[in-house]
């Protein structure tokens, strides 16, 4: 359809202030008749184009394009001259100018047309953009340069939605979780979360809704083919330039060999401990059997009593061997209790964590604890807070660290004239409790006292100076501390504070 040659007239333009707006322009500003020449060239298009005002007036403006730029613009010249029609008029583009010494540049170039000076002229706004367009090219390079970041990266990163749906996927998450970018994108996260983990997303969409980061997260998640893997999750919120949070930015990182490590170090560990207490058994065995034999001698005593009363005629020596039946009795539950608690403490066997009152843990392992010390005269005080929160832990454990303490207490005041062992037990702000065992030995020097922790230090003849180590990483194990500090009254203190199950559980 061939173009009308007819057109509504242009806007007519105030001459004055079409020439002063023109002056004052920051942008590059030229007017173009009718015939395609140019009438204006303000001074920032001298500035842009290298050329002086005089030696572009009446020009066409062609001299200001690069090819093919040049040539197009000719051919809408050509077309108008015939039609009478603009093309191009009130729009903008990019395009590519030629400065006076041939070397060029990127603009954005707008055209109005109106009436000046009576006569139809179009007016172009110019843009440099060069400036813009390396702006764009270092942000594409930045782009680049951290997407081949993410895709190098050894770590799942994944990006989503709001809604949790997965908008990239990198090379480490195909490798983690079985998946191609073209399987999963646009599909809901979920799909990599086990059954029984679903509500987590809830939680986490929740929490990079309200602007706050998830670190080092560990979970579960279930790959392609089915399998669970263990995974530390990092989830932090994506913005836009207004500072509003648009979706989420996740990496993840396969802890499988990390999760297994543990296991390995978990079972070195009850090896060792293990260990030290046969060890702390085996140096007391002669000992024990002394402590058995005590009240197993009762027992064959009272039950050779019961037996001559049994067989008397006199009605009051057969009620007296019911006592001596009774008594013997009572000697053999004492007997068990101390085979119990030495099966208990020697047995090898998982870690177990189970909720136990420490009062009940510390007066078993006072019991044991003493046993063959070589100071026989040793005066006990106890002292425990009653109605203590219940603690989560592995019983026999805890038990051994209260086994070791007290019997280095025992020893530490074989040379002393006081022989007084204080253990205590107290609540602390309600989130733990305190257990403490206070001798008065003769306490420990400065310079041992800062190694006394660490594996094979000790001031025993032919001690392994492993006790207090095992000990201190038991009580690690169980989230709490184990220190030492002097005795007011002269010795030394060991204490530990163990977090309540509750704070556990949280």
């Amino acid at each position: 359809m061939p173009l009308p040659l007819h057109r509504q007239s242009p806007p007519q333009w105030d001459d004055s202030l079409f020439e002063t707006v023109v002056a004052a322009a920051i942008n590059g500003v030229l007017a173009v008749n009718e015939h395609g020449l140019v009438s204006v060239f303000n001074a920032a298009c001298e500035t842009m184009f290298q050329y002086r005002r005089e030696e572009v007036l009446g020009h066409g403006i062609a001299m200001l394009l690069a090819s093919p730029y040049r040539e197009e613009y000719e051919e809408r010249l050509r077309r108008y001259q015939q039609t009478g029609v603009a093309e191009g008029a009130g729009k903008g583009r990019e395009l590519v100018a030629r400065r006076n010494d041939g070397t060029t540049f990127p603009i954005f170039l707008s055209i109005g047309e109106g009436m000046h000076d009576g006569r139809r002229t179009f007016v172009v706004v110019i843009q440099d953009l060069t400036d813009l367009q390396l702006e764009r090219a270092m942000h594409a390079e930045q782009r680049a340069f951290l997407a081949a970041i993410v895709d190098s990266s050894n770590d799942a990163i994944i990006s989503k939605t709001l809604d949790g749906k997965i908008t990239t996927w990198n090379r480490a998450a195909e490798e983690l979780f079985g998946y191609s970018a073209e399987e999963i994108i646009g599909t809901p996260v979920t799909r990599l979360f086990p059954e029984d983990r679903l509500h987590e997303e809830a939680q986490i969409l929740d929490r990079i809704r309200a602007g706050h980061a998830l670190e080092h997260y560990e979970t579960v998640r279930i790959k392609k083919d089915g399998t669970l893997v263990d995974v530390s999750v990092t989830v932090s919120p994506v913005r836009d330039v207004k500072g509003n949070v648009i979706g989420a930015s996740k990496t993840v990182r396969d802890i499988t060999e990390k999760k297994l490590a543990e296991a390995r170090l978990q079972t070195l560990s009850a090896e060792l401990s293990h260990v030290a207490r046969l060890s702390e058994m085996g140096q007391v065995s002669a000992a024990i059997a002394h402590e058995l034999n005590q009240p197993l001698t009762a027992v064959l005593n009272y039950t050779n009593v019961a037996k001559r009363l049994i067989a008397s005629t006199d009605a009051a020596a057969k009620a007296k061997s019911y006592e001596a039946v009774s008594k013997a009795g009572d000697q053999a539950l004492r007997a068990g209790q101390i085979i119990r608690r030495l099966r208990d403490f020697v047995e090898k066997r998982e870690s177990t964590r189970t909720l136990e009152d420490i009062n009940a843990v510390t007066e078993d392992a006072l019991a044991l604890g003493l046993i063959g010390t070589p100071t026989a005269d040793i005066k006990v005080i106890t002292a425990f807070a009653p109605d203590l929160d219940p603690l989560l832990i592995d019983k026999v454990q805890i038990q051994q660290v209260l086994v070791n303490l007290l019997r280095n207490a025992a020893e530490a005041m074989a040379e002393s004239e006081r022989h007084e062992l204080t253990v205590t037990t107290a609540a602390v702000n309600g989130t733990g409790i305190l257990v403490s065992v206070a001798d008065t030995g003769c306490g420990v020097s400065d310079d041992l006292a800062e190694r006394l922790f660490r594996p094979f230090v000790t001031t025993k003849t032919g001690g392994m100076g492993i006790g207090l180590a095992i000990s201190r990483s038991i009580i690690e194990s169980h989230g709490g501390r184990l220190t030492m500090v002097p005795n007011q009254g002269g010795g030394t203190v060991f204490q530990f504070i163990l977090p309540v199950a509750q704070r556990l559980v949280d």
